[in-house]
């Protein structure tokens, strides 16, 4: 079932920080996303999705047997959603999650909510639809945050090796500019994920897709929430995900 969560850095990201330590969060499966502008936004009138009519779209495409690309077997299952009955309100949270999940899906949410707050008129939309095949074949599906990190955290190593190795004076040398190259930069980056935070919804499961989206129907957000942005999840392990959930 769907329950209110916080999204942020994982604690395994936040030790291997602290102990400057390489770790692994690669992510490989599959993953679609719908949002009030899946299909466009109309020049003058705005588009309401609510939470129920997305969970909808990814309950027919976990039952889509036609679709070649399905995940079969026993899966990891996370669906993250942003949703909201004020637009000010939907913008400020796409905000926050894009800078640790930068999805497509959110990032465009969040450029359309912004082109169209200012729309006087509003209409509710039909379901939306996903062509088939909707699931691409399983592919990098690490969040853009944890890729980052990752990477920081695999050139800090790089660079201690480097001193530790040949030369020392040029490795030293090496050292040097490479801090002034990155250091800077990295910091930047790291303070930026790590302090961020969002609220959403999530969804978790370990199951097959049939037994997965009659749980995903059970305590859906509000109607009322009438702007919405969602994405699932689906791999072998999605645990690198799992680990930025947090209860509130």
């Amino acid at each position: 079932m769907w329950q209110q969560k916080q999204l942020k850095v994982s604690e395994q990201v936040e030790t291997a920080l602290m102990n400057g330590k390489n770790i692994n969060l690669t992510v490989k499966g599959t993953k679609i996303g719908v949002h009030n502008w899946t299909h466009g936004i109309e020049e003058k009138s705005n588009r309401y999705l609510s939470p129920e009519n997305a969970v909808k779209v990814f309950a027919d495409k976990m039952l889509d047997y036609s679709d070649p690309n399905r995940p079969k077997d026993r899966q990891d299952i996370i669906a993250i959603m942003v949703t909201s009955s004020n637009i000010d309100e939907f913008i400020l949270q796409l905000e926050s999650v894009q800078v640790l999940l930068p999805e497509p899906c959110f990032q465009q949410a969040l450029d359309y909510a912004k082109s169209s707050r200012n729309l006087a008129d509003s209409k509710m939309i039909k379901t939306p639809t996903i062509a088939s095949p909707a699931f691409s074949q399983s592919a990098d599906i690490t969040p853009g945050s944890n890729r980052t990190l990752q990477s920081i955290l695999r050139n800090a190593n790089s660079i201690a090796n480097a001193a530790k190795t040949g030369d020392p004076m040029i490795a030293i040398q090496n050292l040097l500019k490479l801090k002034q190259q990155r250091e800077q930069q990295n910091q930047q980056k790291v303070k930026q994920i790590t302090s961020a935070q969002g609220s959403i919804f999530a969804f978790s499961t370990q199951d097959f897709l049939e037994n997965a989206q009659a749980k995903m129907r059970v305590n859906i957000p509000s109607a009322s929430n009438v702007f919405t942005a969602c994405v699932l999840f689906i791999g072998q392990d999605l645990s690198a995900i799992r680990g930025m959930l947090y209860d509130n």
